[in-house]
């Protein structure tokens, strides 16, 4: 049963299209021809660069999932070579291995969507001879069942079968329909009717802020024995020492974030620190992440976090996170959808799950919510009452700064006048005002003053004495 269950057939696909950012030297005019070995058939593979400037291969081939398959991706990279440019470009294919070297892992990959993709993107084209960067080639190599290469296919829109635009209809149904779009009886309209008004565009994106506090229960580096499986792994101890405490730190893909960006496999993802040896690290970690909206309303569509184990001495002698070259522990899945318990929002500790499902440990993370700013209310605002010819928005934000800065002078004057520290927002005004008491004769000073005003002096009249603390002051005056 066990061979039985086992995928033994895998589809795979191969792109390689447009060409940018073509350095003085690699010039489209010097770059002609694309060819490359492939793993899956002996024969060399030839693409011809078009009049549009683009290769436009498309290979699509089949390969049986077996020791041989396995030797020929282990640790291995696909290279392109581009003549007479000299540039090459190397696709990795350890993904593949690690992917569908266990049937158990090979079969649950097989349920997915979308097969297993080595490279989706820009890959760079290096000289051969002293490796400097030529330009950008877009590939996308993928392996995975019959159905998933089919929908990768049509979704990235190189099934042409599948994306065809409907045929029109015939000339006599549509004259059908415009006889009957003719006779239709036109609605009697008293007045204008005014259109509803717009719902306000929903935002895209989806902004969190994400709290990786730190795990527990990890597993420490794996002991090698003496078995040939084992013999193969030899190296692996010199970079990952075995029965010691893991390097650890963890791993996330989103829009946008503040944090350092790293390259993976996956492309580019944020990471939090490196804590060195321990089994319950502490990365205590704050990000603001911006992540696709469908997350909210995908219950399928899971926030994952990766746990990665750093080598002790990189082989380049990066000490930071490098995924492309660490060893994963596991993953964290996070629910973000809106009709989850807690709406969205998970929050406590999580399990670990390796490659074959096990639990490895737990990781605790929280997801809290971040209210929108003002000036993302305001935009809002402005996109509903479809109000942006008029710069209502750019209007209202200065006022609410004015206001702002207003608002800012108030208190400060109020920190004069009282003599106290204003704790907003719990500063009481009229507390703080009825408390203040005036020393010695500053009432009496007040009342003739106001009495001054309202009273009009003769003309030729002597100035009036308005107190006894004001006679003093005058006298001391005139002493100097």
């Amino acid at each position: 049963m066990a061979e039985t269950n086992k995928v033994r057939l895998l589809r795979g696909y191969l792109y390689a299209g447009e060409l940018r950012q073509l350095t003085a030297g690699g010039s489209k005019t010097a770059c002609q021809e694309l060819s490359l070995e492939p793993f899956w058939q002996p024969q060399p593979l030839l693409s011809k660069l078009t009049d549009g400037g683009s290769f436009e291969l498309q290979e699509q081939f089949a390969i049986i999932n077996d020791e041989r398959f396995l030797q020929s991706v282990e640790r291995q990279q696909l290279v392109m070579e581009l003549r007479p440019l000299g540039g090459v470009v190397r696709l990795p294919l350890h993904q593949f291995f690690i992917a569908y070297r266990d049937s158990s892992i090979t079969n649950h990959l097989c349920k997915g969507k979308l097969p297993v993709i080595s490279i989706d993107g820009w890959a760079p084209i290096v000289s051969a001879e002293n490796k400097t960067p030529l330009g950008e080639l877009k590939v996308l190599l993928a392996i995975g069942s019959e159905s998933q290469i089919a929908q990768l296919k049509q979704l990235r829109g190189f099934d042409h079968d599948n994306n065809q635009v409907p045929a029109p209809s015939r000339t006599t149904d549509l004259l059908d329909m415009l006889q009957n779009a003719i006779a239709a009886p036109t609605p009697n309209i008293a007045g204008p009717v005014m259109p509803p008004p717009p719902a306000p565009p929903a935002p895209s994106t989806f902004s969190f802020q994400l709290r990786i506090v730190g795990a527990a229960g990890l597993p420490l580096n794996p002991g090698y024995g003496k078995s040939k499986k084992q013999v193969k792994r030899q190296s692996a101890a010199k970079r990952f020492p075995p029965n010691e405490p893991p390097n650890t730190y963890v791993t996330f893909q989103a829009i946008s974030c503040n944090s350092q960006t790293y390259k993976s496999h996956e492309g580019l993802v944020y990471a939090t620190p490196i804590v060195p040896k321990s089994t319950k690290p502490q990365w205590l970690s704050k990000f603001r992440v911006d992540v696709s909206r469908d997350y909210r309303s995908n219950p399928q569509k899971l926030f994952i976090l990766k746990l990665w184990k750093k080598a002790v001495v990189s082989p380049n002698g990066i000490t930071e996170p490098s995924p492309h070259e660490d060893a994963i522990i596991g993953f964290a899945a996070l629910n973000l959808n809106q009709k989850q318990a807690g709406g969205g929002f998970p929050s406590g500790w999580h399990n670990i799950v390796d490659f074959n499902g096990r639990v490895t440990g737990g990781i605790e993370a929280h997801v809290e919510p971040i209210s929108p700013s003002v000036d993302t209310v305001i935009d809002q605002f402005e996109k509903s009452m479809e109000l942006g010819h008029l710069q209502l928005g750019q209007a209202i934000k200065r006022k609410y700064t004015e206001l702002e800065e207003i608002s800012q002078r108030l208190r400060s004057r109020l920190v004069d006048v009282t003599g106290e520290t204003l704790k907003f927002p719990e500063f009481d005004v009229d507390s703080a005002l009825d408390s203040w008491q005036q020393e010695g004769d500053d009432d009496d000073l007040a009342e003739d003053f106001e009495r001054s005003l309202r009273t009009p002096t003769p003309p030729g009249s002597p100035t009036p004495s308005t107190s006894t603390a004001a006679q003093n002051l005058r006298n001391s005056n005139g002493q100097e």
